[in-house]
This record gives structure tokens, sequence and C-alpha cells, in this order.
């Protein structure tokens, strides 16, 4: 009797041990992670489409895209999307996904190949798009900023807003290659655009631009110039050092 009681306790301490154990375990590994766990984002990626932009989209936006795919981490969310002549009318998100959280409650090899998986589905569905052929005829960067709006609305998360464009409007409204974009010209948008309650309220976005190109420099820094102006009555975290031909700062982010 004393022998079997003897046996039953040794299986009784074996046992909470080995469970003693694995819970340690696995909250060592969470809080070892939550040290270096940083504030979830939620990155609206925005694609130009154009015609235009056909050559850019299989070098310049695939690099970016890397260093996005790399800036990735726990609790993220990224929204894909195109900008085409009617994005305003017919958005619809190439990828909508979250990025897997890191649980007291799942291990760490678990958590790294739902992380793999998930980095895997918005690769192919990036590559889907950045592999189309036909570039659209129109690029309706202005109203795509509306979009945005919509998406970033009710967004506690960090708000990151990443557009690789080369940032000239070409629509039937505003078209930055047959007018020359001034200060003028620029201050008659935004007037207009406010009277029609039409400027997205962007407050804490951070922008970044890559993409960005014109057919000479003057051409350059005057779209320049309407984009921080624009950016700026939107409310938007805007600075010129994220704005150009590659996906400048970006780096930081992490």
């Amino acid at each position: 009797m004393k022998r079997w009681s003897l046996k039953i306790l040794c299986v009784i301490v074996l046992s909470n041990m080995l469970l003693l154990s694995s819970v340690e375990a696995k909250s060592d590994a969470f809080w070892k992670f939550g040290k270096d766990k940083k504030q979830p984002r939620v990155m609206a990626v925005f694609v130009d489409m154009s015609g235009s932009t056909n050559r850019a989209r299989r070098t310049l936006y695939r690099s970016a895209f890397e260093k996005i795919y790399q800036n990735l981490q726990q609790g993220d969310r990224i929204i894909v999307g195109t900008i085409t002549g009617r994005s305003y009318i017919d958005f619809k998100p190439v990828v909508d996904a979250e990025i897997p959280k890191q649980s007291l409650w799942v291990n760490r090899i678990s958590y790294e190949q739902n992380m793999a998986k998930t980095k895997k589905d918005i690769q192919t569905e990036v590559e889907k798009l950045l592999s189309r052929r036909r570039g659209t005829p129109h690029t309706e960067i202005i109203n795509s900023l509306n979009i945005a709006d919509k998406i970033f609305h009710n967004e506690k998360r960090q708000k990151i807003l990443i557009i690789l464009s080369d940032m000239i409007q070409d629509s039937k409204e505003y078209n930055f290659e047959r007018v020359k974009v001034t200060n003028q010209y620029t201050s008659q948008i935004i007037r207009k655009r406010q009277k029609q309650n039409l400027i997205p309220k962007l407050d804490s976005v951070k922008v970044y631009v890559a993409g960005a190109s014109a057919v000479d420099p003057k051409k350059f820094r005057s779209i320049e110039r309407f984009w921080n102006r624009y950016f700026l009555a939107c409310g938007a975290d805007f600075s010129l050092h994220r704005y150009g031909h590659s996906l400048l700062e970006f780096e930081k982010e992490t």
C-alpha cells in the first residue's frame, strides 16, 4: 500500500514540475519578446497603377515593399490598395492583413510559423499586383487620400501612409503634366476642396512617398511643393525628407 502511494506521489510531483517548467518556458519566451515589443501600427500602402509607372512597379516599388516586409512586426495591420483613375469609387484592398501577436499561450514555434505564413500570403498578393502589365490611363492621387481618411478613421494604432507613385496627378479635374503647378494653383485647389469639404483628415498620419518623378528638376520641385502644402492642409505628419524617388527614412520605423 505504501509502495503504491509513493509511486502516485512521485507521478504527481513530476507532473507538476513538467507543467510548471512548460509555463515558465512560455512565460520566459513571452517576456523576453515583450521587452522589444513596439507600438503596433496600421500601414496603408497605395500603389500607383498608371501606365507611366509600369517600370517603377517592377523595380522601385518592389524595393520599397522589401523594406516594408522587413519592418512588419507583431500587431501591425497592413492594407495595400491601388491608385487609378477610379480609386475613390472602386477602391478594394488587395491586402488587408493583421500580423499575428505573440501570446503567453502560443509557443514561439507556432508564432513564427503563423508570422511566416501571413507574410508569405501578403507577398504573394503584392507580387500579383506588381506583375500586372497594363497600366491605367489616369492617376487619381488626390481623391485616394480620402480613402486613407476612411481607413485610419477608427484606428487607435500608430498610422502610416506609404504612397508609391510618381505623384503626378492626372485626372479630368487636375492634370499636373499640362499645367504649371504654381503656389497660386495649389492655393486654388486647396480652397476649392475645403469649400467642398473634401480635404481628408489625416491628423497624426505619418506619410512616406517613393517613386516621385517629373520631366525635369523644376517640375519635380513644383509638384513636391504642392504635396507639401496639401499634406499640411490635411493635418498629416509629412516631411520632405520622406519624399523622393526611393523609400527614404523608412528604416527608422523599425
